[in-house]
Order: structure tokens, then C-alpha cells, then sequence
């Protein structure tokens, strides 16, 4: 008995804990669904197709872009001048949305939250925040090409062509909510909405979008007279050629008269060479003639040197040979026959055999005073 006493007073006691643990109340935070984007984020222009440029958006700056009546687009060339890249800056703004949406938002699955799509019994935090902004100030934008590219556009093209004169990257964040039922066990993150608890243990899921500033291409030819732009851009080119084709003349004349120069040069080298080598074949022949003139001269040199010496010793045995006439001597003379054998001949003087007359016979003539 006591036992059972003990027992029904416990479970009377659980009973009572259960009754207060449900009559307990948690209050949880009431939220507001759907606000509207800002005005700046509600003007701006979402394309799709133009996820590739989220790592580089300044080469989307610049770009000329066709957007067909099916609202795809087409990203054509890139018109910006050289040198003059589009000003890229890491944005610091704040966020720009914060709120929770269901699937009554207008922008339910668009690209401007990253085509994030909110079920029934959902609901999604979306958090926006810009993070690049890449610019094109007006003097880098190239109009002079964007207007010759243009005259081959037909008008209806035209219309459809628009020029990017900035783009944004952005950061979307979106966490999903689900609807839990009263039974359920609630954890993660909580709150209230239409009388109903949501709750996630999800982390962020985080998108990057990219967004344009466009100017259609017609407005952005209306303020330039593109016709002026190449009419200018043609006489420069033509003034340019004929500053170039008159310094090409000139430098050609400089060419030409340094030319007739070197071959002046180089006919008065060819004449100079000729008449080295003309002189040096005179040189010696003339050489040789001096050589063997001089040669002749030494001979005859010699030659003389001889002929006095024996002139001299003729004219001194003469004159001995006319002082011993005028004593009564005899005088011996030895001459040599043409065989080389010496013949004596013994004369009173030389008046009787002459010098001469042995040079004429042929003889070498040796005159000496008897008895040496």
C-alpha cells in the first residue's frame, strides 16, 4: 500500500511538471517579410549572362553589348582607349539590403538575389552587400572608334547595341528558413512570422551578381557629330602621310646624295689605285734602269780609273823614254802578241810604234826603262 501511495504521488508530481512545462510561454522575435530593395539597387541593370566577368569586371567595362528582344545578351567588342584602363575600387559601402522574403517577393528567383527561389513554407534571409565597382571616366571612352564600328550597324541592330559604362560586383547571402510544426524540436536560429516558427541551422550560401550602368549606343552617338570625328581623324591621317611621305622624300634626296658621294669616293679609290699600281710598275722599271745605269756607271768608272792609270803610266814612260832618247839610250819596249807571248822590241822612242798603233793591233802595252 505504501508503495503504491509513493508511486501515484511521483506521477502526480510529473503530471504537474508537464502541465507547467506547457502552460510556459517563449516569446520569439516577430519579423517583417519582403521590404523592398532601395531605390539605387531597384535602377540598376541586371543581365544574365554575365557571370564569367565576376573575377575581372573591369573587362566588362568598355564592351559594347547586344541585348535581343528575348532579353539575352551577347557581349560583342571592347572600345576603350590605350593606355586608359576603366578605374577599379573595392567598395566600402554598407550593406545595402538586409531582409527576409517568402514566395510572395517580387524578385522571388531573379538574378538581382542571385536566382535564389523561396519555396512555400519557406523563408529566405538575403543579405547584399557591394563589394568592386569598376568606372569609365568620359575622356578614356574612344568615340572616334565607336563611330567608324558603328556606320556598319544597321539601324535596327543599333537600337539593340548598348555601351557598359560601369559595372558592380556584389555579394548576395542567403540562408533558408523552413516552417516547423508545433510538435517539432526547435533549434538553430528562431523567429516569428504570421504566427508561425521558422527555424535554420544552415550556414550563409553566398552569390556573386554582377551589375551594369548601359548606355544605350544611339544616346551615347547623339552627343558626338561622329561624321566631324572621322572627317578630323582623316585629314590628320592625311596630314600625317604627307609629313611622312615628305620626310620619306627627304631622307630619300640624303639617301641618294650620300650615294653619289660614296660612289664619288669610291671611283676617285678605284683611281687611286690604278695610278699606285701604274707608278709601281714604273718604279721598277725606272729601279731597274737606275740599277743597271748605275752599274754602267761604275763600270765606266772603273773603266776610267784604268784608262788614266795607264795614261798616266804611257805619259810618264814617255817622258823617260824621251829623256834617254836625248841621252842615246836605247829603249826596250815589251809588247804582247795576240797568242799572250811578250815580244821585245828595242826603238830609239816611242814616235816609232805609238800607243795607238798598239791599241789598234790589239796589244796590251807595258813601257818599262831597260834594266827593270
Amino acid at each position: 500500500m505504501k508503495k503504491f501511495i509513493l508511486f501515484l504521488a511521483f506521477t502526480q508530481s510529473i503530471a504537474a511538471s508537464h502541465a507547467q512545462l506547457r502552460s510556459r510561454k517563449v516569446q520569439l522575435e516577430t519579423v517583417t517579410v519582403n521590404e523592398e530593395f532601395p531605390t539605387t539597387y531597384r535602377e540598376r541593370t541586371f543581365i544574365k549572362g554575365l557571370a564569367g566577368f565576376v573575377n575581372n569586371i573591369d573587362q566588362l567595362v568598355g564592351s559594347l553589348i547586344l541585348i535581343d528582344p528575348q532579353h539575352k545578351s551577347s557581349v560583342l567588342t571592347r572600345f576603350v582607349k590605350q593606355g586608359k584602363p576603366p578605374i577599379v575600387t573595392a567598395s566600402t559601402s554598407d550593406v545595402i539590403y538586409n531582409s527576409k522574403i517568402d514566395n510572395r517577393f517580387k524578385a522571388n528567383g531573379s538574378y538581382a538575389i542571385a536566382s535564389a527561389s523561396v519555396k512555400e513554407n519557406s523563408v529566405y534571409e538575403v543579405v547584399i552587400t557591394d563589394i568592386g565597382v569598376a568606372f569609365l571616366p568620359e575622356d578614356y571612352i574612344p568615340y572616334l572608334d565607336i563611330c567608324k564600328a558603328s556606320t556598319k550597324v544597321t539601324p535596327e541592330v543599333k537600337k539593340q547595341m548598348f555601351y557598359v559604362r560601369s559595372a558592380k560586383l556584389t555579394t548576395v547571402f542567403t540562408r533558408a528558413f523552413r516552417k516547423n510544426e508545433k510538435s517539432a524540436i526547435v533549434t538553430g536560429t528562431v523567429f516569428c512570422l504570421g504566427g508561425e516558427v521558422y527555424s535554420s541551422a544552415d550556414q550563409f550560401k553566398v552569390d556573386y551578381i554582377v551589375s551594369v550602368d548601359l548606355v544605350s549606343l544611339e544616346h551615347l552617338l547623339t552627343l558626338q557629330n561622329c561624321n566631324d570625328l572621322i572627317n578630323h581623324e582623316e585629314l590628320k591621317l592625311r596630314s600625317a602621310e604627307q609629313a611622312t611621305a615628305l620626310e620619306r622624300a627627304k631622307a630619300e634626296e640624303a639617301r641618294k646624295a650620300r650615294e653619289n658621294e660614296l660612289n664619288a669616293l669610291k671611283a676617285e679609290l678605284e683611281n687611286l689605285k690604278k695610278i699606285f699600281a701604274s707608278n709601281a710598275d714604273n718604279s721598277k722599271v725606272l729601279q731597274k734602269q737606275l740599277d743597271d745605269a748605275q752599274k754602267d756607271i761604275t763600270k765606266a768608272n772603273d773603266a776610267l780609273q784604268k784608262a788614266e792609270a795607264k795614261s798616266k803610266s804611257l805619259e810618264a814612260v814617255a817622258l823617260t823614254a824621251k829623256t834617254k832618247s836625248s841621252d842615246g839610250e836605247k829603249l826596250i819596249i815589251t809588247v804582247k802578241n795576240q797568242e799572250g807571248k811578250d815580244n821585245v822590241l828595242e826603238i830609239k822612242n816611242l814616235d816609232e810604234l805609238s800607243k795607238e798603233k798598239l791599241k789598234a793591233l790589239g796589244f796590251d802595252v807595258d813601257a818599262l826603262p831597260k834594266g827593270k
